[in-house]
């Protein structure tokens, strides 16, 4: 995981995680089943939970690969889980436009077998990609968050996480400090990881629906690598495939509205399932 990040420097604005402890408090009486522990969210809901006193366990891949039903269905008979925060999928929308088969299998196959195989309420990790999707990957994350809003469940929808794994400021970081930054034009909003950890907790605890962060302004990229090394070079570089120009807040069918919690926004479609 990426550390040592100037973070505000990155969301351009104070770090605003909303207050787990009344979520946390809540999920005590769960037994929690984590897909995708092994990645940087993953791996940090995960150890948030167990040094919280929440039952959990994690699962990746190796024991738990959710394209394979079978497999899936060992785990969820032996785990018995009562929630489920299901991180994980394919995340990468550049592999998504080479591969996008193999994207749709691990997020909406994927997704699908989850839902199906436990009566537990699932809260599946989302993206700013599947807003009005460009992308393969953006498209089966809007599929993946119909499955668990159909099913029940409820979605948290993430910005971009400047500490999560294979992202650009790693890239940077990596680089001697003798070269240029690389740039590409574009805007992002973004949250910690600490404000996508709360949003996590909320989702699981508050009625079933969408939910983000609110993220602030979008941010450009050429701004943030000014803040960030200001005394370094920096050039352009062009998009891969897969990346858009900007990330949008939210699709042009969907709205946002406050919640009990501050900074948490409930996103709603008129797409999505009648409230019960």
């Amino acid at each position: 995981m990426t550390t040592s990040l100037n973070i505000e420097a990155i969301l351009g604005r104070p770090e605003h995680p909303p207050e787990i402890e009344t979520p946390l408090h809540e999920l005590q009486k769960h037994r929690v089943l984590v897909t995708g522990a092994d990645g940087s969210i993953g791996s940090a809901i995960t150890m948030l939970l167990n040094d919280s006193g929440v039952s959990t366990i994690g699962t990746d891949i190796a024991d738990c690969d959710v394209t394979n039903r079978g497999m899936l269905a060992d785990v969820m008979a032996r785990v018995k889980p009562t929630l489920v925060f299901h991180l994980a999928g394919a995340k990468h929308a550049p592999d998504g436009e080479i591969d996008p088969l193999d994207a749709a299998t691990i997020n909406i196959t994927g997704t699908a077998n989850v839902v199906r195989s436990t009566s537990a309420r699932v809260i599946t990790a989302s993206t700013c990609k599947s807003c009005d999707p460009e992308t393969a990957y953006g498209a089966t994350k809007l599929v993946a968050e119909r499955i668990t809003l159909n099913a029940g469940g409820s979605v948290a929808r993430f910005y971009n996480v400047p500490e999560s794994s294979g992202n650009v400021f790693e890239i940077w970081k990596a680089l001697p400090d003798t070269d240029a930054i690389p740039v590409t034009m574009c805007e992002r909003y973004f949250v910690s990881l600490n404000e996508a950890l709360a949003l996590l907790l909320w989702a699981a605890v508050l009625p079933s629906g969408r939910y983000a962060v609110a993220p602030g302004h979008p941010r450009d990229m050429f701004s943030i690598a000014r803040a960030l090394y200001p005394d370094r070079v920096r050039v352009g570089m062009p998009r891969r495939r897969g990346d858009r120009i900007d990330e949008p807040l939210h699709a042009a069918s969907e709205t946002l509205h406050p919640t009990i919690v501050p900074n948490i926004v409930r996103i709603e479609s008129p797409h999505d399932p009648e409230s019960t």
